[in-house]
């Protein structure tokens, strides 16, 4: 079932060129990227990583990727060169006249053709009837999204699920209804103390809130700051970062890495800074994961998402509009989720997030979180 040469004709769309050149049944020695003058940064972008994982690459240059002549002349030319070659179409990318002309030239030099469905990970074979090939291809994210010309600017963080950790997270959780306003004052407090792990004083109507008493008491017992002199001291910046909101990342990452196993999740992370293919626009994944070579992302929000952001929009807005962008990462597959703690969403938000297809789980739902992305991982297009 293997041919040492792939032809693949090279859209937006990389996984399924990516997938069956890196299945052990189906690896090529050499992949050829029939390239239009607008893929060329997504042929450059797919090179890397095919490269990386030793397969060597060319390029077919087509001249216009909607002149079907001029598409079938530019493959007849290079089968004839490579009449001997043991090579496949794989058909699944490109312009459908790019696919159609594709087809043709193949299908007329008795050359095998085959499809992917990137829905199901199967490879299909044209005008065989074989059983379709279950592809076996555990993506990581750093190539899943060089794949589609996006950077890591750093080692993505995937943390230790400490004991004491996990049980802060469960008894933040169970206290979803109350706690809300105390932990929004504790990212307050996390967040000015980000230049020299010290907070400022606690005020007095700070220090006689029964409900921030006791949040700050279940961060101490789990030693991620201690109280001093009305000053919250915080060990190290990971500890700082933690308690201004990042244990709701880590409650997702826990629920993930619980999930994993059974659900088909091949890899996942917290904090990834991506850099854009233009190599200038940054942004900041709170979680993401891989389920089905599928790219997953998740925005969590443990502050007051009512409150108006730095661009004069309500922060849920924000946020929601930053998910919208971060869609774009992963081709037309990728899927968005925002999670927030405190449950207060506009009715105009949550209709807004609706329309572009991002998940929302906010407030008591936030118990069955492990529920809530199992339901969304097999939620369907």
């Amino acid at each position: 079932m293997s041919y040492q040469t792939h032809v693949c004709l090279v859209s937006a769309q990389a996984t399924p060129n990516l997938t069956p050149a890196l299945d052990e049944t189906l690896k090529p020695q050499r992949m050829v990227l029939a390239t239009s003058p607008d893929m060329q940064r997504r042929a450059d972008a797919l090179a890397i990583v095919l490269k990386r994982k030793g397969i060597a690459v060319d390029r077919l240059e087509i001249a216009d990727a909607y002149d079907y002549a001029g598409i079938e002349d530019a493959l007849l030319s290079w089968l004839s060169a490579h009449d001997r070659d043991d090579v496949a179409l794989n058909v699944t990318g490109g312009t459908k006249l790019m696919a159609m002309a594709a087809q043709s030239v193949f299908s007329g030099n008795g050359k095998p053709i085959f499809y992917v469905n990137a829905e199901t990970d199967e490879v299909l074979f044209l005008g065989r009837r074989d059983q379709a090939h279950r592809l076996d291809v555990r993506l990581n994210l750093r190539d899943y999204l060089e794949a589609h010309g996006y950077n890591l600017a750093r080692s993505p963080t995937r943390p230790d699920i400490r004991a004491e950790l996990r049980d802060l997270c469960d008894r933040l959780i169970d206290r979803v209804e109350s706690a809300g306003v105390a932990l929004g004052q504790l990212n307050w407090l996390a967040l000015e103390a980000r230049n020299s792990l010290r907070s400022p004083p606690l005020d007095d109507r700070q220090s006689d809130s029964i409900v921030l008493r006791d949040v700050i008491d279940l961060f101490a017992e789990a030693k991620v700051l201690k109280v001093v002199d009305q000053r919250l001291v915080f060990p190290d910046e990971m500890a700082r970062a933690f308690a201004n909101g990042g244990w709701l990342e880590f409650h997702v990452y826990r629920a993930l890495s619980d999930l994993a196993p059974g659900e088909n999740i091949t890899d996942r992370a917290l904090n990834l800074e991506v850099i854009a293919p233009d190599g200038r626009t940054r942004n900041e994944l709170d979680a993401a994961f891989l389920q089905g070579n599928r790219l997953h992302i998740v925005e969590t929000k443990a502050s007051n998402l009512a409150a108006v952001g730095a661009s004069g929009d309500d922060k849920a807005t924000e946020a929601i509009y930053k998910l919208e962008t971060l869609l774009k990462l992963g081709g037309l597959r990728t899927r968005a989720m925002l999670v927030n703690y405190r449950g207060n969403l506009s009715a105009a938000d949550k209709a807004r997030a609706a329309a572009s297809r991002i998940r929302v789980v906010s407030g008591s739902q936030l118990k069955q979180i492990k529920g809530e992305l199992r339901s969304w991982i097999h939620e369907p297009r």
